[in-house]
């Protein structure tokens, strides 16, 4: 992990750096070798400044069992469980066996390769279709020993709808920057640089309390309805001059669902290739929450490790928060 000095890399108005990159991305910031984008604002001393966040011991996991959205969400496959025994020599011992497993069948961080910019037929600092589909760049197993830090839960929910907002988390409604800037005060809590976001949106909850048939119908993408960030340029511009290291939520794809997948403006185009920042979906942070409502404690260590699959495209989270 190389030193960052956040006060000299340029703001998100002086954006673009690198001749011919496209507006609004940070291309070449981390160098044209890049492959872990806003990862680079977790360093050796925001970890060892995390750790001093741990008081109590707790420790809450932040992932959904595998296959909790049954059927799954937006048309993913079910994974099938099964075990092979070897009883047969002579050995009282098993193993599991997954099959048909999505990485984004649930939790999950989506890689830099998930996701390009359609237009320009390129990832995130210019990596090319090609890269990307031969596996020479981007692959989750550039973070295999990066995602530990200092994690900042906003509670955007219980701020909006303690503050006479109604919000329907089954619908497309959207939380504005000025709203979770206003969580942030109403916590007490501070966004520092190298911080991972994770935002309470609601939707969580909401999903895992819904009838039966609301499940069934969101197991097909054009029924998904998921509240979540507004992906205006505001948004992208706050947490890139704040120097967040990821963003995480409680919703199905971090931004309110659905958007157009042709929007260059989504904020799945603005973040992963343009901004190399990695958005986590689908968390469960309702324990988290709680015990945060409860202390006034946001801050906590992250210690999140996805799976070392060489050329992956996203990876569950394996995320915890300790406190």
């Amino acid at each position: 992990m190389a030193k960052i000095d956040f006060n000299q890399l340029p703001k998100f108005s002086q954006l673009p750096i690198k001749p011919g990159a496209p507006d609004g991305s940070n291309w070449g910031v981390f160098g044209d070798d890049d492959q872990i984008g806003c990862f680079n604002f977790l360093t050796p001393q925001g970890i060892v400044e995390a750790a001093r966040l741990v008081r109590e011991g707790k420790v809450f996991r932040l992932d959904n069992p595998v296959n909790y959205a049954s059927p799954p969400l937006g048309g993913r496959a079910t994974t099938a469980h099964s075990v092979v025994s070897h009883e047969n020599l002579g050995i009282l011992g098993f193993d599991d066996l997954l099959d048909n497993y999505n990485t984004q069948e649930g939790s999950q961080w989506d890689g830099l390769k998930h996701v390009g910019h359609t237009r320009l037929q390129a990832f995130y600092n210019g990596a090319t279709v090609e890269d990307v589909k031969q596996n020479r760049k981007l692959g989750v197993e550039n973070w295999k020993d990066r995602i530990i830090g200092r994690g900042l839960l906003i509670d955007v929910y219980r701020y909006c709808t303690e503050n006479g907002r109604s919000i329907n988390p089954l619908q497309p409604e959207k939380y504005t920057v000025d709203e979770l800037k206003a969580a942030l005060t109403a916590q007490g809590a501070e966004l520092k640089p190298g911080s991972v976001v994770l935002v309470r949106t609601g939707w969580m909850q909401a999903y895992l309390n819904a009838p039966a048939q609301v499940k069934q119908a969101m197991g097909a993408l054009e029924n998904v309805r998921a509240c979540g960030l507004d992906a205006s340029r505001a948004m992208v511009e706050w947490l890139w001059d704040n120097r967040v290291a990821a963003i995480g939520s409680d919703t199905f794809a971090v931004e309110a669902f659905p958007f157009d997948f042709q929007d260059e403006g989504a904020l799945h185009i603005r973040a992963l290739p343009l901004l190399g920042l990695s958005l986590g979906e689908q968390f469960n942070l309702e324990d988290l929450a709680a015990d945060c409502a409860r202390d006034r404690r946001y801050e906590f260590m992250l210690v999140s490790v996805p799976l070392h699959v060489i050329g992956g495209y996203a990876s569950p989270p394996n995320a915890v928060a300790i406190k």
